[in-house]
């Protein structure tokens, strides 16, 4: 089922080789040759043409007269008759496959994404799962490595800086921090 913003086809592919082989087509003369490439593009536009051939010439824009005189039972050869309409069974046939196969594209996305998904919600579930969330009495490897640091046995300069640092003795380096932050 086509979803109502869905734009229409494009275009159709036609083998230039099948219609010359087609002997209706080969056994047109060219103004009927021009009738029925008019009418077929037509029919993928808009899908039908009316039968009455005053109104066809309007809608194709054409004069009457023209029309009624190259409206062969060749050009016919390749319309159905349907509720005053004529349509390409060809053409009809070519779009319903065409969004038959866009219908299968965009159902394959879809599942190739709800796979994706699923799978990037499991991958997050186990990340979010493996994590230790640390109690307030835990420490962080960090801080362990901190602690581990100053349990060692200290020189006596860094015993000195360490007391330097946490006495907040005035050094050129403390001097220079305090003023650059307006202290």
């Amino acid at each position: 089922m086509a979803k109502p913003n869905l734009r229409p086809a494009p275009s159709y592919l036609e083998y230039a080789s099948d219609m010359l082989a087609n002997r209706e087509f080969r056994l047109m003369g060219l103004a009927e040759r021009g009738l029925l490439w008019h009418m077929r593009l037509e029919c993928w536009v808009n899908k039908s043409l009316p039968v009455n051939v005053d109104d066809l010439a309007k809608t194709l824009g054409m004069k009457s007269e023209d029309v009624l005189n190259s409206l062969s039972p060749r050009v016919l050869e390749f319309f159905r008759q349907n509720e005053g309409e004529f349509h390409c069974p060809e053409l009809e046939a070519y779009r319903e496959n065409y969004l038959a196969q866009r219908a299968k594209l965009s159902e394959s996305g879809k599942r190739g994404g709800r796979t994706t998904q699923s799978k990037h919600r499991k991958a997050k579930a186990t990340l979010e799962g493996s994590l230790k969330h640390l109690s307030r009495d835990e420490t962080s490897r960090n801080e362990k490595r901190g602690e581990e640091l100053t349990n060692k046995e200290l020189s006596h300069e860094d015993k000195d800086w360490i007391n330097t640092f946490e006495g907040g003795h005035s050094t050129p380096i403390n001097n220079y921090l305090m003023q650059s932050r307006g202290y």
